[in-house]
């Protein structure tokens, strides 16, 4: 199409959300990528997202790619008005007094309209558009979606859009370090992806029980998306493959495992970012943090404190495991030439623990990017407010 004058308003019903065929999806990735592709080239850039869409979480109908276009035109000439993708994921639900319940969830991303079609309400029309295809998406007969999410990098206005929750988006960073400087009496382990599918298993199980375990409202719902293997092994794709294309190497350490003197286990998982040939683009992410034995809630650290005191009881023994990992976690990022670690949403623990290592640690809260937002598919809005998001991790991030 020509002008873009002569395209149809956002709310014409001449448009809808379709499917891109396979040529109209490398003409989306050759548009995000100039924005996206950080240090690949544009044909490694698009290789990384066929890869992305081949792993156990996205292959055999695990990612549906989308676009919002005009129907009265043909394939492969249609104008793309805006794009984005949704990858299913496996999750819990407990509503009030009944038991937890295993559901498929989905996770929105890729959300990218062309600069010359920015500023019509065309993003905004596909999103409430997804919202309603996803009421349903990839469900068994006659089952409803309880819920979907997308991490917004275009701001919390994409909350109206959606009629969706904005949660806590906050972050706290640390710097990387060369020295391991922190006496010790526990056993750390370095994590190899072997070792992963086992303590993947061993979390999933210990979250469904903290949700089983939370304080019983008839009015609260709880949510959480599971920590599976083939949501790490997902990222770990992605952090490979720009690794081994900018670096000539491949990340081997997917985490630490710490084992307490006092028998306690925590362990962490992690992903590097490389989005710049500098440091300061880098980010190792902690995808997931597990402490055994510590209170998993909706709350976070910074809604424990009172007038600069943390005013929850936290373990001692808790706290220097995670004393031990964030440290580990920083020499990592050093090896690999990161900017900072950063940890979403920490809770009270891992709060107390990263101050352990740096007094002038705050938690960053995000209003522009990568902001955790919320839809409930199910019943109204009164009823979506009542909703917790339990485990708000880097892991849920797609």
């Amino acid at each position: 199409m020509g002008s873009t004058e002569a395209l149809p308003p956002s709310k014409s019903p001449q448009l809808a959300l379709l499917h891109p065929t396979y040529e109209e999806t490398i003409a989306i990735w050759n548009l995000n990528g100039q924005v996206w592709r950080g240090r690949l080239s544009m044909e490694a850039y698009i290789r990384r997202d066929q890869h992305l869409a081949d792993q156990a979480l996205t292959r055999n109908g695990g990612i549906t790619s989308w676009i919002l276009t005009d129907t009265t035109t043909t394939p492969n000439a249609r104008p793309i008005l805006s794009s984005c993708e949704s990858i299913k994921k496996q999750a819990y639900v407990k509503r009030g007094n009944e038991e937890v319940r295993e559901v498929i969830s989905h996770g929105i991303g890729s959300v990218f309209c062309d600069p010359q079609y920015r500023g019509k309400g065309y993003a905004k029309r596909m999103v409430e558009e997804l919202g309603k295809k996803l009421d349903t998406w990839a469900q068994p007969e006659s089952t409803r979606t309880n819920f979907s999410v997308l991490y917004s990098d275009i701001g919390k206005v994409i909350r109206p859009w959606l009629e969706t929750r904005a949660f806590t988006s906050s972050h706290i960073s640390l710097p990387p370090t060369i020295v391991a400087d922190l006496p010790t009496t526990s056993v750390i382990k370095p994590l190899l992806a072997p070792d992963l599918a086992e303590l993947c298993r061993l979390d999933q199980e210990m979250l469904r029980e903290s949700l089983e375990q939370l304080r019983q409202e008839s009015n609260k719902i709880r949510v959480a998306l599971i920590p599976d293997l083939k949501t790490m092994s997902w990222h770990h794709a992605r952090e490979e493959f720009v690794a081994k294309e900018v670096l000539g190497r491949v990340p081997q350490v997917k985490g630490v495992y710490v084992q307490c003197k006092g028998g306690k286990r925590a362990w962490c998982i992690w992903s590097r970012f490389f989005g710049s040939v500098s440091a300061e683009g880098n980010t190792l992410y902690i995808l997931r943090m597990v402490v055994e034995g510590e209170e998993s809630t909706a709350s976070h650290a910074f809604d424990n404190v009172v007038d600069g005191t943390n005013t929850s009881v936290v373990d001692s023994e808790q706290v220097d495991a995670v004393v031990r990992i964030l440290r580990e976690a920083q020499i990592e990022a050093a090896r690999w030439g990161m900017n900072d670690v950063q940890i979403w949403n920490p809770s009270t623990t891992v709060m107390d623990a990263a101050k352990n290592i740096d007094r002038s640690v705050r938690v960053i809260y995000r209003d522009e990017d990568s902001i955790a937002s919320l839809k409930w598919h199910l019943g109204d809005n009164r009823e979506a407010a009542t909703v917790e998001w339990v485990g708000n991790d880097k892991y849920g991030w797609c």
